[in-house]
């Protein structure tokens, strides 16, 4: 299911719930976060419970080298990248004391993910001579040609956070979201555009650098989320 589809469904889920109880708070949301801007709609009903649906765009830029394995400085291949952050969510909320303050669990559907293209553009006094390193070995630019790194995160990625809500009465109001999303270990697939395919050496190279990518986005598997809106209430 696409991540609009899945968010339409959502909606629809939370507009037929507001059918139930009349005495249900309904708010709609426009914000801001560190993963992008969105929308988003929630239900909450008179006991302190509630429950939010929403769909965040944005982008993460990622920087980051290859190890070096060789001990020859600047030799390795570069890649700097935005991942394209394409969140829905569903959210469950609890109103410890049927306030503002709420603590919020659920799930972000998430469809972020990264296509990086590098080359090598190591210099050399005979230009013929000039190579880059590649997972532990060192290849001329013929033989990478052009390198395409695919980046992508799980699907699932469970949230846990601390919010304030809408008081209870109609009208605007700030909100925010405070927490943490996990989304999981990176899975990285890289491709030569050179001759390295049909080399049996340097496609276990392709291997050994996809490993080295994988480990050193290891540190973006905990996500912070942080988001500020304005919310009208119905």
């Amino acid at each position: 299911m696409s991540q609009l589809k899945l968010a339409h469904a959502l909606l629809v889920v939370l507009l037929i719930l507001t059918g139930t109880a009349a005495q249900a708070q309904i708010t709609t949301r426009i914000q801001g976060s560190d993963i992008g801007l969105g929308a988003e709609i929630g239900y909450r009903w008179e006991e302190p419970w509630g429950i939010r649906a929403g769909y965040l765009v944005g982008d993460f830029d990622v920087e980051f080298d290859a190890q070096d394995n060789n001990g020859v400085e600047g030799d390795e291949l570069q890649y700097d990248s935005d991942i394209d952050l394409k969140n829905a969510y569903f959210l469950a909320d609890w109103h410890p004391w049927n306030g503002i303050f709420r603590v919020s669990g659920g799930t972000f559907f998430n469809n972020s993910g990264a296509t990086v293209v590098t080359s090598c553009n190591a210099t050399f006094i005979i230009q013929q001579f000039a190579t880059c390193e590649f997972g532990n070995s060192v290849y001329s630019p013929a033989i990478l040609g052009e390198v395409t790194t695919k980046v992508d995160f799980e699907e699932i990625a469970p949230y846990f956070g601390l919010g304030w809500g809408h008081r209870a009465t109609s009208g605007f109001a700030v909100n925010a979201d405070i927490g943490v999303i996990y989304v999981g270990p990176a899975s990285v697939d890289m491709r030569s555009s050179g001759s390295c395919n049909d080399d049996a050496q340097c496609r276990e190279q392709i291997k050994q650098e996809e490993k080295e990518i994988e480990k050193e986005l290891d540190k973006y598997r905990w996500l912070p989320f942080v988001a500020l809106g304005v919310s009208y209430q119905f």
